[in-house]
């Protein structure tokens, strides 16, 4: 590690949470809070007080139930009015009645916005700025001046923007934030900007970061490397319209690429579980490809990259996954080799080195199912059952007779279809069961069909939730005769525990067929359920 620290600063829960489609709830702010505090942060920003009744309410919470290790708290909100005082300004002494002990004002730093979006003369904005940060400053409150469209404004008038950053240093603020708010920005464009921007200023020099042109962790790293110390952006990259710099891949960059200290305490190393479980409360589902807590991010599917792994894993990767508390995964597929499956096999638990013809036949038999439309980089519990009966470990759990499905409609309405399913198997020691399972279509028939031929042998398949179901055709060029591959999502609502199976058919109901048996197969194998002699 280098002597160097950054600060940084996240903005989830107010620029964040202007992503489409999210509303944050008071109580999913006060569920995220902690974990950006657990992640190592320096600071937080809640939201805007005063402006947003949910946000008031938010920060008195947070002043009462809330107390933070690693980070202080910070409230967003814009200089005073034209024509006012900062003491007489209702926003502005909303921030004070946060208790925030951290303010950040917004500010016009381009000459344009000043004019036509407030409406006010230049100089008159500049002293909008030195006299509300003058103002918090005397009342005992860190400032941090976020100016808004610096970078386009600077390339339009640098001295005019240069002067909304001198005015904020001249009122006291702690930290300019140069902001590229329309996200247009290039890495060799922030370097020169900030560069001459830290020729002028002996203040702390920040970057926000948008990502309209996909470089928001490039040009924050850019910042840095020019003399920012100062970062904001949002965990997992929230933020509108494309979103803002993903913090942790900036965090992340900066003490593993850089060796500049980041984030406090041991958090990069929580980063993927912290992530993660931000996404949950959000109800956005995790990016599989994001940058280093992706579930993809460490997953290796190529023979030649398994190869290489096998003798030494940074030969394929960047980094540790352990760093960031990722995990290398290994695909398997139809480009799989030994390598790849002996991998996977023990990352599975099971060691299958010097077993040539073992992998040999599994290599094969992969390859062979991926030829008839099977994926199993998609479905990892139906790899495991298939390495499990080459292995001759695979138990068994019941016996399956015959089934069909039945769908009828009322007549003189097509729409109103009735779904039956009857099932014949033998179960709990030979015991033979024949169930009829009804619901909204074939495959929701089928699956209470066989919970309820199942169930009394095996009470576990009641915690077993189907939370997932994707089908895809195949060969679409043959019509209705496309060969037909569903995937199916399970979890085990005791433990969490959740796993995928992939079935392959004529049509989607043999596929969801197979894909069922597998998914309440593999469940009570991975509840450690013992069959029924």
């Amino acid at each position: 590690m280098t002597d160097l620290t950054v600060e940084i600063y996240d903005t989830t829960l107010r620029d964040g949470a202007q992503q489409e489609g999210m509303n944050l709830s008071v109580a999913d702010k006060m569920a995220i809070a902690p974990l950006l505090d657990e992640l190592g942060v320096g600071v937080i920003e809640g939201g805007w007080p005063g402006a947003v009744p949910k946000d008031t309410e938010f920060f008195g919470l947070v002043a009462k139930e809330l107390s933070f290790r690693n980070a202080q708290f910070a409230a967003f909100g814009m200089t005073r009015r034209a024509g006012t005082s900062a003491a007489s300004d209702p926003q502005v002494r909303a921030l004070l009645d946060s208790e925030a002990p951290i303010i950040t004002l917004v500010a016009k730093s381009d000459i344009r916005h000043a004019e036509r979006a407030l409406r006010v003369s230049g100089d008159e904005n500049l002293a909008m700025i030195e006299e509300t940060v003058a103002f918090l400053v005397g009342e005992g409150r860190r400032v941090v001046l976020d100016a808004e469209h610096f970078f386009d404004g600077y390339r339009f008038d640098p001295e005019y923007s240069l002067r909304a950053l001198l005015a904020g240093e001249a009122g006291g603020a702690s930290s300019l934030v140069l902001c590229d708010t329309n996200g247009g920005m290039l890495p060799d464009d922030v370097t020169r900007i900030v560069t001459e921007v830290g020729a002028r200023t002996s203040a702390q020099l920040g970057m926000h970061a948008h990502n309209d042109s996909g470089c928001a962790v490039a040009n924050s790293m850019a910042a840095v490397a020019a003399g920012a110390t100062h970062v904001q952006g949002c965990v997992n990259g929230y933020g509108e319209r494309t979103g803002n710099a993903d913090l942790v891949a900036v965090a992340a960059n900066l003490e593993i690429k850089r060796g500049v200290r980041a984030l406090k305490g041991d958090g990069l190393r929580e980063s993927t579980r912290i992530a993660h479980t931000i996404s949950e409360i959000t109800n956005i589902a995790p990016f599989a490809r994001q940058p280093y807590v992706g579930a993809s991010a460490f997953a290796h599917k190529a023979g030649l990259h398994a190869s290489a792994i096998k003798v030494d894993p940074d030969l394929y990767q960047h980094t540790q996954p352990e760093h960031v508390g990722n995990d290398m995964r290994m695909l398997v597929s139809e480009m799989a080799g030994r390598a790849s499956i002996e991998l996977k096999g023990k990352e599975l638990g099971f060691d299958l080195t010097g077993r040539p013809e073992l992998l040999g036949r599994v290599t094969d038999r992969v390859k062979h199912a991926e030829a008839q439309g099977y994926t199993f980089d998609a479905a990892d519990a139906s790899f495991e059952l298939l390495l499990r009966w080459e292995l001759g470990e695979a138990p068994k759990y019941w016996d399956t007779e015959t089934w069909r499905v039945r769908v009828s409609s009322a007549p003189g309405n097509p729409r109103d279809a009735d779904a039956e399913a009857v099932i014949k198997l033998r179960a709990g020691g030979g015991q033979r069961f024949v169930t009829v399972g009804e619901g909204n279509g074939p495959v929701n028939a089928l699956d209470h069909a066989l919970r309820s031929a199942l169930a009394g042998a095996y009470p576990e398949i009641e915690r077993f939730d189907l939370t997932d179901f994707k089908v895809r055709i195949m060969d679409a060029a043959h019509g209705t005769d496309a060969i037909t591959r569903v995937l199916i999502t399970t979890v085990d609502t005791e433990t969490g525990t959740q796993w995928r199976t992939v079935g392959v058919g004529p049509n989607v109901i043999e596929a969801s067929w197979e894909a069922l048996t597998d998914s309440l197969f593999y469940g009570l194998l991975k509840a450690g359920v013992a069959p029924h002699p």
